[in-house]
């Protein structure tokens, strides 16, 4: 077993949205999210680069 946990676009979009409004911390929202930072960061650039469709995946 991996330990990898599968996010839904939904999710994702959340945990952007959480960081973005300026509230919340990367730790704070990983935290919530129990995934580590450096996913949120790409979840991040991912938006940032390609909007919501950037959060979908394959």
């Amino acid at each position: 077993m991996s330990g990898r946990t599968n996010f839904t676009w939904e999710q994702r979009i959340e945990a952007v949205e959480m960081y973005l409004s300026g509230n919340y911390s990367y730790t704070e929202v990983a935290g919530k999210f129990r995934t580590i930072i450096s996913t949120l960061k790409n979840w991040i650039n991912s938006y940032k680069n390609n909007g919501i469709d950037g959060l979908k995946g394959p």
